[in-house]
């Protein structure tokens, strides 16, 4: 079968390759892949930059969105047919440790993922155990439900955060995450959505203005905290959604967030400044979101059958994996918002 696969440790070290079909064990499935997406992760893991939670042993092959047909099922699999179309979890808990147990898999502390401990959706065929699987409706496409992953995150912040009819939202970081949340918050009713990117997010800005956002701007040429409070009478936002991933959305977040007001922190920021005297001043609601389970899983799915919060209004390159360096590129040069594989077998 054809595969994306990071053949070696350092930036870059893709090929397309021939590869066996992988053989699933009696408790996993295997899907022949009909869409799957690059996400920010990958372009970590393209770049050689990734600092997740365990290492990355190359070769293995990429991916972690995407959703597909049912092929084959193993012996122990219950409630799981071939030609089930299904879309995948990503992150898989161990089931025994204590956040398993409560339903807490993204705090696992041995958890394994799609793409990154083992072979990943820039494939044909992935095999998965059936547990990440979850069933999708014949009424939604492939390209809304390939961004289920990433859905299920922006579902758990809006469990996390309440955005109310009348509020004005803002959103810091015009990537993929942060425009799945512009949908979503546009959906529960935000009246005035604010976008701020920078330097070199022209074209996601873009994609935000076309999304109806209120006010789009770039935070590199404009005072972003001043704007903001310009558009909100002085008082600042109701809701800010970091999802920047730097220190200075996360400066930028706390700063236009009015009085007991809330923000949401998403970005994979490793340090950033914060003074906790102001946040206490000002009775803010911080929340830190990770992940999803699947609750979550079921909310994305929902607002996809609704039409409130699409993948396909994301997507702004269409390839087969034979592109696959291009579509990375486009994605790590921002000139893309979601690149969409069409890896069907």
């Amino acid at each position: 079968m054809k595969a994306v696969v990071k053949i070696a440790p350092g930036p870059g070290n893709i090929e397309v390759q021939d590869v066996p079909v992988p053989t699933i064990g009696p408790d996993e499935v295997l899907v022949a892949i009909r869409g799957t997406g690059i996400c920010g992760t990958d372009v970590l893991l393209y770049n050689w930059t990734y600092r997740g939670r365990s290492p990355v042993y190359p070769p293995i092959i990429l991916g972690h969105e995407g959703a597909g047909e049912v092929v084959q099922v193993g012996g122990q699999v219950k409630g799981i047919q071939v030609g089930d179309r299904v879309a995948l979890e990503a992150l898989i808990g161990c089931g025994k440790c204590y956040f398993c147990r409560r339903g807490l898999t993204y705090l696992c502390p041995n958890w394994s993922h799609l793409g990154i401990s083992f072979g990943g959706t820039f494939a044909e065929y992935t095999a998965i155990k059936a547990s990440a699987v979850r069933p999708i409706p014949d009424d939604v496409s492939w390209e809304d439900v390939a961004f289920l992953e990433i859905l299920a995150v922006v579902a758990h912040t809006l469990e996390r955060i309440k955005v109310m009819p009348g509020d004005t939202v803002v959103i810091v970081g015009p990537g993929p995450l942060g425009l799945f949340h512009l949908q979503a918050v546009q959906a529960a009713g935000a009246s005035q959505t604010i976008v701020i990117g920078t330097a070199g997010d022209e074209r996601r800005l873009e994609v935000a203005r076309s999304l109806g956002a209120t006010h789009v701007l770039d935070g590199s040429r404009v005072d972003a905290v001043a704007a903001v409070r310009g558009w909100t009478s002085g008082v600042g936002a109701d809701i800010v959604i970091e999802a920047g991933g730097t220190a200075e959305a996360v400066n930028q977040s706390l700063r236009m967030t009015r009085g007991a007001g809330q923000v949401a922190l998403l970005g994979f920021t490793k340090q950033a400044e914060f003074a906790p005297l102001d946040a206490v001043r000002s009775c803010l609601n911080i929340q830190c979101v990770l992940g999803g389970v699947g609750r979550h899983f079921e909310q994305a799915l929902r607002w996809i059958q609704s039409g409130q919060v699409l993948g396909s209004r994301l997507i702004t390159h269409r390839m087969p994996l034979d592109m696959a360096e291009e579509g990375f590129r486009a994605a790590m040069n921002r000139l893309a918002v979601k690149v969409f594989f069409e890896a069907s077998a």
